[in-house]
Parts: C-alpha cells; structure tokens; sequence
C-alpha cells in the first residue's frame, strides 16, 4: 500500500502549510485545524484498536453515518452497533490494518466544521469478507461540531473512490 500523499503532521504544521495544500479552503484559525487534528487522532486510535465505543464517543448522540454501501445509521448506538459487528473478533475488520487518515479539506460554516479525509479500507466482497490483498481508497467526511470542549461528528460520510478519467475528476481518481 504506497502512500503518496502528504501527511497530517506535515500538513497541519501551520494554517500557511493547510492553506497551500487546499486553495479552495479558507484558512481556519489554528484553534479549528488543531481541534480537528485531535479528532481525527482520536478517530484514528479508536478505529485501529478495533474499539467501538470509543468510535461511538466521538460522535453526538444524534449522529447519522452513511457506510460506502449506501447504509443509514441513525443515531449514535446504530453506529455504535454497526462498528462493533465490523470490528469485533469474527466481523469483517476484526484483525484489519488501517492507515491514519489524511486532510484533503476543512472548512468551517457557521461555527460547523466539515472536515474531508482520505482513507483506504480493505475491499469488501459481496459476501461480507474483506480481501486481504485489496484496498478501496475512499474519502470520508465529518462534520462536526463542539460538545462542550470537544469536537464530535455529527454526520459520517464514506465514499468510494472510483477511477474516471474525465475532465472534472479529481487527481486521485485518474488512472
């Protein structure tokens, strides 16, 4: 699996450095981009340790997620529910291995953040089984909002990225 992107770590060294990266993304204050870094580290340990309630925490309580499949979690323990399936001992990502996740966009809108990240997952088969040789590369986005001093997703969105050579598709999508 290389990885040719820029890292979180480089890229969030400064507002300067995240401004470069995403022109279309207006600068944030640097108490946004290090709120959103922290979540997505949080994010990222929570989905390595293969912890559902941990994931769960990170979202309010209200929170729906949209799976790369198309399927509606309504509310934070049908996420809960759903992530402890896929990570438990025998689920399809029990025993995976993830990269972190990396920034493509933050902005903020009314005091929401929406944040969009790129992200590979084992490739699943109709059956419900990974391949253990195959990744999808996916972007996920969150946005978020502030619970009390943390910032918690309120929508997870999962995508596929699907390889297109057309004039308006994003770099990571052409062949």
């Amino acid at each position: 699996m290389e990885n040719t992107s820029i890292s979180r770590r480089k890229l969030v060294t400064g507002v300067a450095a995240f401004a470069a990266y995403a022109p279309f993304v207006k600068a944030q204050p640097l108490a946004d981009v290090a709120g959103a870094n922290k979540f997505m580290t949080q994010w990222d340990a929570a989905w390595s340790a293969h912890n559902a309630d941990a994931m769960a925490a990170l979202l309010t309580e209200d929170a729906v997620t949209v799976n790369r499949f198309g399927t509606l979690l309504p509310g934070r323990e049908a996420t809960r529910k759903a992530l402890a399936f896929l990570h438990g001992d025998s689920g399809p990502f029990g025993h995976s291995k993830f990269p972190a996740l990396e920034v493509l966009g933050l902005r903020s809108v009314a005091g929401v953040m929406i944040l969009q990240t790129k992200w590979q997952n084992p490739v699943m088969n109709p059956d419900g089984k990974t391949d253990p040789v195959k990744v999808s590369d996916m972007i996920v986005t969150f946005v978020l909002v502030k619970s009390g001093k943390q910032w918690k997703a309120t929508q997870v969105d999962l995508h596929n990225v699907e390889k297109m050579n057309l004039p308006y598709s994003s770099a990571g999508q052409k062949d």
